[in-house]
């Protein structure tokens, strides 16, 4: 059985008020006339004088219904929102870009992939042939000076009456056991001048007590320059400063290639350093984060040491001066000064 209900059209309405057909349940008395014995029906009632009386024309009011069934239109609008309205409607159309994605492969002339750089190495440094040669030229000799140097200086400050100095031969040495220590992994570092269990290397190239003294001793900067830790211009890298800015500009002078990358790497270390960084995510989970630009050869051009945050100054001409810019970069803690 349809859901749907039969309408009765508005003339079928008027024609059953004048028959007064049956009703649709097959019961022409209803139980009225039990309840109440005074009940008269409708049709009773109302006489063919009081219909007369009462003044209705019943023609016309089949022709008001029938006119009535016109559905009555929206008024027209007015210029004003028909303008709004196709306005919007055009900044809607403008706003959406049709994109068509294509399956194939990109491509470029020759010009716009050709390396325009120089990648070819300096002669003095494709004439190197030794290790040692190719340290010595990124780890110079005048870095060695200025470790000897500042490691006396800060012998004479700790104790004026220590007779125990460096030369620029010790340093270097030092540094070379460091580098083979890294390599041969021993219980603890005075095992490698064990007879037993030692590096043969390691003990024939310096004392124990001369290799002890040097690691008690050195230093990289002057401890009496150093700034207070609150001072504006305070460095927590201070002590190791000259030999960061050494080395990146010994880095810097060699050519780089075509493919180069900024990421981040973790030194890792023990030490108890404000500056030191957990990352559960790497393999040494403790240590010092650096970042570095290097090559796909891995040769790094230049790194920088993470020492926290720190409330730099960006000064830029006008063609980087723009107010989202500046909002930008204050958000990340970054201060910045722009021309107009």
């Amino acid at each position: 059985m349809s859901s749907r209900h039969n309408r009765l059209r508005d003339d079928q309405i008027v024609n059953y008020l004048l028959t007064g057909e049956d009703s649709e349940d097959g019961m022409d008395s209803g139980d009225d006339d039990v309840i109440d014995p005074n009940f008269e029906p409708f049709e009773n009632v109302m006489s063919d004088d009081d219909a007369d009386t009462a003044g209705i024309d019943l023609n016309s009011i089949i022709n008001e219904l029938e006119d009535s069934e016109t559905i009555p239109q929206p008024p027209d609008p007015v210029p004003d929102q028909q303008a709004t309205t196709s306005g919007s409607n055009s900044r809607k159309n403008k706003s959406k870009r049709e994109l068509q994605w294509k399956l194939k492969n990109l491509i470029l002339n020759d010009q716009q992939v050709k390396f325009s750089g120089n990648s070819t190495l300096p002669s003095d440094l494709l004439e190197l042939d030794t290790p040692i040669q190719f340290f010595l030229h990124l780890f110079p000799k005048e870095i060695m000076h200025l470790i000897a140097e500042q490691t006396n200086l800060y012998i004479i400050q700790k104790n004026p009456n220590q007779s125990f100095s460096v030369t620029e031969s010790d340093i270097q040495k030092f540094i070379g056991i460091v580098f083979l220590m890294s390599l041969i992994k021993l219980p603890r570092v005075t095992s490698h001048w064990n007879t037993n269990i030692g590096t043969s290397l390691i003990y024939e190239t310096m004392p124990k007590n001369k290799f002890e003294k040097i690691r008690q001793y050195i230093h990289f900067n002057d401890n009496s320059n150093m700034p207070q830790r609150n001072a504006p211009d305070a460095d927590r890298l201070y002590k190791i400063r000259p030999i960061v800015a050494k080395l990146n500009e010994s880095f810097g002078k060699i050519i780089k290639e075509e493919y180069l990358c900024v990421d981040e790497q973790i030194c890792s270390t023990k030490a108890r350093n404000t500056m030191k960084r957990y990352n559960p995510k790497k393999p040494h989970k403790w240590g010092y984060k650096i970042y570095v630009l290097c090559g796909v050869t891995g040769f790094a051009y230049k790194f920088e040491i993470e020492t926290g945050a720190e409330n730099i100054v960006l000064p830029g001409d006008n063609y980087f001066t723009s107010l989202s810019l500046l909002e930008h970069l204050a958000k990340e803690g970054i201060l910045s000064l722009g021309t107009q």
